[in-house]
């Protein structure tokens, strides 16, 4: 229903102008539950009485204006009254909701006798020009029930995470309770006093029969179970806002003046377990690492959407850096998937023998490079690739960049899974020496999650006016990229790492399907952890806005400070979203568990000394082991 009140200062020739109504636009996530508002009246326009639970309507007319379908704007039973309490400085009292929409939309505060007559006037002259639905209407859009919270729509919101239509019986009367005094309950401080409103309200309903007696001594025993809104996703908005303003700008649509929704690709239980287990695990940071900052990205991985994000620590501000996808810095470890997966999509396999010993790469050129471990110690032995990865021997990789492929093929790979920052094709980019976002490691890792299929990931599902006309609508972008034997086998291996690896903290929060990587800069500088089951991709990292600046203790490697994040949030996350837990990466037919010789890697024959089950892609077996060939039968 449209309604000229609401889009112009002015009712009609017949009344007064009329206060400018400010309504925002605003960004809800993918169940509807509000993210934020742009603009700082919260303020949302609702077009229609049918999108307001009956409850709410039953219960503010009980309360506010039992007489209102009966009178003309003005209940002379109430009437003396109403003077009387102007008379002794009181502004509610005898007011139908009729005068009061009058003196919210025309009249000033003051409590005058001559405001109050001004009033009753104004409430005639609504009634003569506006049905008593839209009355009701225009009240529920304007009214303050406090907190910040103006209109139905936006208490429904702050007060519970739902929409008017939703509001049970006593989540109305709670609601309805406010208007008393709009700012006087404070839910946090003094849930008894708004409980004891609550139930006067239910009380109202039997006296004027939409409630019995039992069903009242039922309900007034339930808990509040508010919802209050406390700015979840705050990075997010931001991120979602300038994604918004891109798209409109070309359109001519204005995200400040103009009344939009947009429909996000959030969700509200994962964001909420990501920034509880960010919380949670910057209480166990030392005073040292208090302003250190963190990026939270998580991405379904066969669309795309991205599920929760956050830009910083629990006190950094909004409009900041967002650290999850506007910073870039060196991802360490992490970085080795790429190179790893480039060799198994050569043909190369877990159990490629891979030498743990100091070396020199490009000796007497500026590009110079002397890798170490973390512990600055080496096995000088061979070991399979597969334990390589688990415990992320960074000697291993470097030797593989140069000895097995080269720079420019890891680089052309990690662009392919969707790598978009500029990435350094020197052998120092096997242990992250480029920079890189959050954002692109979540999206990335994604690729091996779908068994290759990369999903550009994006933020707003759609984009409606204020008569919920569709102005946008996303169009998600996917193609294959790699094959899926090639990605089972380097989620096997990561697997490993979050079983026995250097990210087995998380199996101290999360025992469900994972795989991930961890990855620790040299000196600590930056950490990270990127993990995934079949459901999520999430990239984790940690470190300070002042590279110069080192995390230190037992938070300085990315399996201390991020993986508990990740395994903490997925704990959560699994125990109220179905299919988050026991999803098994799905097997390719081309995978076939054979016995290879651990010092070539190729298929192993009965003069092999070590050997072990591995799985492979059968279309790339090598062929049989070079360094111990069967041995061919004599003649006599």
């Amino acid at each position: 229903m449209f309604l000229p009140l609401l889009t112009s200062p002015v009712l009609g020739d017949d009344l007064p102008p009329a206060k400018k109504i400010e309504y925002a636009s605003y960004a809800v996530t993918s169940e509807g539950k509000l993210i934020g508002y742009f603009g700082d009246q919260h303020r949302v326009d609702i077009k229609s009485t049918k999108n307001v639970s009956k409850h709410v309507i039953n219960a503010l007319i009980a309360t506010e204006d039992r007489d209102f379908y009966n009178h003309d704007g003005v209940s002379y039973k109430g009437l003396g009254r109403a003077i009387l309490k102007t008379l002794t400085g009181s502004t509610q009292g005898g007011s139908t909701l009729t005068m009061q929409l009058a003196r919210n939309l025309y009249l000033s505060t003051e409590q005058t006798l001559s405001r109050k007559f001004t009033e009753i006037g104004i409430a005639r002259d609504l009634e003569k020009k506006y049905t008593k639905d839209q009355i009701l209407l225009m009240y529920l859009n304007t009214v303050n029930f406090g907190h910040g919270a103006w209109g139905i729509w936006a208490a429904a919101q702050h007060y519970f995470g739902k929409t008017p239509n939703k509001l049970t019986i006593t989540e109305s009367a709670t609601i309805v309770g406010f208007l008393k005094n709009p700012n006087g309950y404070d839910p946090a401080k003094n849930p008894d006093r708004i409980l004891s409103r609550r139930n006067e309200v239910l009380y109202n309903l039997v006296e004027v029969g939409k409630l019995s007696e039992k069903e009242f001594n039922r309900l007034k025993k339930q808990p509040l179970g508010f919802k209050i809104n406390d700015g979840l996703g705050r990075h997010f908005l931001e991120h979602v806002r300038k994604e918004a303003v891109a798209i409109l700008n070309s359109r001519g649509i204005s995200l400040s003046r103009d009344q939009i929704k947009i429909t996000t690709t959030l969700s509200y239980d994962i964001q909420k377990a990501a920034e509880d287990a960010v919380f949670n695990q910057y209480q166990q940071f030392p005073s040292s690492m208090k302003q250190a900052q963190v990026g939270l990205v998580a991405i379904e991985p066969e669309t795309g959407k991205i599920r929760a994000m956050v830009g910083g620590n629990p006190w950094s501000e909004s409009r900041g850096l967002n650290h999850a996808d506007e910073i870039h810095r060196q991802p360490g470890s992490a970085f080795k998937v790429f190179l790893y997966g480039s060799l198994l999509e050569k043909g190369y396999s877990l159990a490629t023998p891979l030498l743990d010993a100091p070396f020199v790469a490009d000796a007497g050129t500026p590009q110079e490079w002397s890798p170490s471990n973390s512990d600055d110690k080496f096995t000088n032995a061979r070991m399979p690739m597969l334990n390589a990865i688990k415990h992320s021997v960074n000697t291993c990789a470097a030797r593989a960049i140069v000895e097995l492929t080269k720079p420019d093929s890891v680089v052309e790979f990690a662009q392919r899974l969707g790598i978009k920052s500029h990435l350094n094709p020197y052998p120092s980019i096997a242990l992250g020496t480029s920079e890189v976002t959050p954002l692109e490691m979540a999206s990335s890792f994604g690729v091996i999650a779908s068994e290759g299929t990369y999903a550009k990931p994006y933020s707003i599902l759609k984009i409606e006016d204020k008569f919920n006309h569709v102005l946008y609508s996303a169009t998600p972008e996917k193609a294959t990229v790699l094959d899926s034997a090639t990605c089972y086998l380097l989620t096997d291996a990561l697997k490993n790492v979050v079983e026995g690896g250097t990210a087995v903290s998380v199996k101290k929060y999360y025992t469900g399907v994972a795989a991930g990587k961890t990855g620790t800069t040299q000196n600590s500088t930056d950490v990270w952890f990127v993990g995934y089951n079949t459901m999520l991709s999430t990239a984790v990292w940690v470190g300070f806005d002042d590279a110069q600046k080192k995390l230190g203790g037992a938070f300085r490697y990315g399996g201390t400070a991020c993986a508990p994040i990740w395994g903490k949030m997925m704990a959560v996350v699994s125990g109220k979203i179905k299919g988050f837990y026991g999803n098994q990466f799905h097997r390719p037919e081309t995978i076939q568990e054979v016995e290879l010789c651990e010092d070539s890697g190729e298929i192993a024959t009965a003069n092999c000394p070590n050997k072990r089950m591995y799985p492979v892609n059968f279309l790339k077996l090598q062929g049989s082991c070079r360094l111990h060939p069967a041995q061919v039968g004599m003649g006599n």
